[in-house]
């Protein structure tokens, strides 16, 4: 009897991960080898796919294209993953002060621009930023100082769209960084309070490290979600020709080639590249967290 209730526990387990487990196989693993697969050919989405070995990916390094793609998917990995998760961690700080007036409408407030879809974000930056009638420009001008062409300078585009995406998604880290936060014991800052501790004292010593673990998963997140930045890419590369092909990025480029050329064999090539890439940093993000982050 016994025996028959476990097989019949195994198959009710069974059929409660066959969902994932089927979903894992079709939407994950079968795109995944056919990309690789895709990538050794020329394809066109009409016919079938040719065979043509490494040439796809022996034209893909010596693409100039591809390169600046390259470069531009490092700059805003390297800039905007910082900065966001900096200040995500200065604003979790904040609202987690005791003493804080209306701390749960400034957490909502705060976190409101993250469930905005990215090309709503961008179309509204796009007049925000706007060179003639912008509201940026507008108070410029109130000012006194230069009101530049931001759309219009592939630098500056650059930087209007790092303060998207510090819009969009501090919101979202500040609650995970706040969470950790909240699960710090008051005592450790009663105890550095006693001996005298100043406020960069108890974030150097207590916050910072006990809160290492949310910072390292919002490192992970941020860095995969720059690496595969597209939307801000589409709309502010889209009334400009010369701005996009100065700030487009590998998944830009991705998509461009695959469903605007018709080259999928060529996007795929890039995309296996791309994947080898992510998983690369992501794999050396795991290896250094054994360096930095504090399993309390």
């Amino acid at each position: 009897m016994q025996l028959k209730k476990t097989h019949k526990d195994w198959l009710w387990g069974y059929l409660f991960i066959a969902p994932t487990v089927l979903g894992l196989y079709i939407f994950f693993l079968y795109p995944m080898v056919s990309s690789i697969f895709i990538s050794f050919t020329r394809w066109n989405h009409l016919t079938q796919p040719e065979f043509l070995g490494l040439d796809n990916y022996k034209r893909l390094f010596q693409d100039p294209v591809m390169w600046i793609e390259f470069k531009n998917t490092l700059f805003f990995v390297g800039v905007s993953v910082p900065l966001t998760v900096g200040f995500s961690l200065f604003l979790a700080s904040a609202l987690n002060a005791k003493k804080l007036f209306m701390k749960g409408t400034f957490r909502t407030i705060f976190f409101l621009p993250y469930v905005v879809l990215p090309v709503i974000t961008a179309q509204i930056f796009m007049i925000v930023f706007n060179s003639r009638y912008g509201l940026v420009n507008g108070m410029l001008k109130i000012i006194g100082l230069p009101q530049p062409s931001w759309l219009s300078n592939p630098w500056l585009t650059r930087m209007v769209i790092v303060i998207v995406t510090l819009w969009a998604c501090i919101g979202y880290y500040t609650i995970i960084i706040l969470a950790g936060l909240q699960n710090i014991s008051p005592q450790y800052y009663e105890a550095c309070d006693i001996d005298g501790g100043s406020w960069w004292v108890k974030f150097k010593n207590i916050t910072f490290p006990l809160a290492t673990p949310q910072l390292f998963f919002c490192f992970i997140l941020a860095i995969i979600n720059s690496f595969k930045m597209f939307d801000y890419i589409f709309v502010f590369g889209k009334t400009n020709v010369i701005v996009r092909e100065t700030i487009r990025t590998m998944a830009f480029g991705i998509y461009e080639r695959g469903f605007t050329y018709l080259e999928m064999g060529y996007a795929s090539a890039e995309a296996i590249i791309f994947s080898v890439l992510v998983l690369s940093v992501t794999i050396i993000q795991n290896i250094g967290q054994n360096k930095w982050v504090h399993y309390s």
